[in-house]
């Protein structure tokens, strides 16, 4: 893994979130519209405010396994970029009229089922957490009028795909050292793990995804979509000389 190249960038990238500004007229969203997404992105912001101690605990686990020397402080960098996103969200439902949320009942399950097995499933489901956000983020881009959210989604969706790049070269090298078999395997529980995760997020957003035109059955369906092009550069990546260098 090119530990340097993410440490430049999370270092480059993240004090932008900190600094994104829109105007700071009221919203111009009908009521029932604001209200629900107040409250959905109040979700979001939830789960964006943990602190990372499994993560980093891992990292510095397989920077000994791996010789990933910089990891940790890639790992690091991840967090307060994940953090970032929890502080710009937080300042986007005020500007919403919404208030920011202790607990939620997916978030809850979601961090449950987060610590079922290893450390490293646990990366995997920060994975499929991503996925599903790039959808819902690529949907307020498109979908909402209010120039603030907007921004708002416009940047994290930006943010989701470097990470989304970031977790797909951490998967090559750790799926290289598997055999065929196995990594078809992990591919399977993989689509069935994001696509039980994209119907519970599709579920208790449904009100927020409604009020923007998009059902949830569709929400779901380009949440598949999503899962299904990065498997496909994965496992390209995968066939490649460099990937099998890994196994060596």
């Amino acid at each position: 893994m090119n530990t340097r190249h993410w440490i430049q960038h999370f270092e480059q990238n993240t004090p932008l979130n900190d600094a994104l500004t829109w105007p700071e007229s009221a919203s111009p969203l009908a009521e029932v519209v604001r209200r629900a997404l107040a409250e959905s992105l109040a979700v979001f912001q939830l789960g964006e405010t943990g602190g990372g101690t499994r993560l980093r605990r891992y990292a510095a686990g397989l920077a000994r396994e791996a010789g990933w020397g910089g990891y940790p402080r890639v790992v690091d960098r991840f967090i307060a970029e994940e953090q970032s996103h929890a502080r710009l969200l937080a300042r986007l439902v005020a500007h919403l009229g919404g208030r920011l949320r202790q607990k939620q009942w997916s978030n809850g399950l979601f961090r449950w089922v987060r610590g079922l097995a290893g450390l490293e499933f646990a990366i995997q489901m920060l994975l499929t957490a991503e996925l599903v956000a790039e959808v819902y983020y690529g949907t307020l881009f498109l979908r909402c009028t209010d120039p603030a959210v907007r921004a708002v989604a416009g940047k994290i969706l930006r943010d989701e795909m470097q990470h989304l790049a970031f977790q797909r070269e951490f998967l090559v090298e750790r799926l290289a050292r598997l055999t065929p078999a196995a990594q078809r395997l992990w591919l399977w529980q993989f689509a069935t793990v994001h696509a039980l995760t994209a119907a519970a997020v599709a579920w208790d957003h449904r009100r927020c995804l409604r009020a923007l035109g998009v059902e949830p059955v569709e929400f779901c369906r380009r949440a598949a979509a999503a899962r299904a092009a990065f498997a496909r550069r994965l496992e390209r990546l995968l066939a490649t000389p460099e990937a099998q260098a890994c196994v060596s």
